[in-house]
């Protein structure tokens, strides 16, 4: 959320780059501040700085975007069944940028041998071959499996 402080602010300073310009609206300030902090984060985290250091590379980078981590716990919904796999859905939220980690918590029909584990992520053209493929580790054997996902 953008401050009245910080709009009052940057539409002084346009103000002193050119003087002929009448104040601009302030839907147009908050868009071009919403921008440079979407701009920001961004280039932090791909490291498109000059020095190419991205998130978690150096303490800089992590002191700078620290703030907008936020960790979120989905349950698991009621799965819907296939022959050979279960599919459940979950919807992320619509200001998401960046996913760092996503672990699930798997375990047999009787929710014993529970384990922490990744998901392994795939993609549409490639989703089938690895559910039919018995080599892949999607497949639950000796209580290990590591779930897929697609995001569509």
């Amino acid at each position: 959320m953008i401050g009245v402080d910080l709009i009052a602010s940057f539409e002084l300073e346009i103000n002193k780059i050119d003087d002929t310009i009448n104040k601009p609206h302030t839907d147009d300030s908050v868009y071009w501040l919403n921008q440079a902090e979407i701009k920001f984060v961004k280039e932090r985290f791909n490291g498109n700085l000059p020095h190419r250091t991205s998130y978690e590379q150096n303490e800089k980078r992590t002191r700078d975007l620290v703030n907008l981590l936020r960790e979120k716990k989905y349950e698991a919904v009621e799965p819907t069944n296939h022959t050979s796999y279960d599919e459940y859905q979950y919807t992320y939220p619509t200001n998401m940028m960046f996913v760092l980690n996503e672990d699930v918590v798997i375990s047999d029909l009787n929710n014993n041998h529970e384990m922490d584990t990744c998901v392994f992520e795939c993609t549409a053209d490639n989703f089938m071959y690895r559910i039919n493929n018995s080599l892949t580790d999607f497949h639950y054997r000796y209580h290990r499996a590591r779930p897929l996902r697609v995001r569509t």
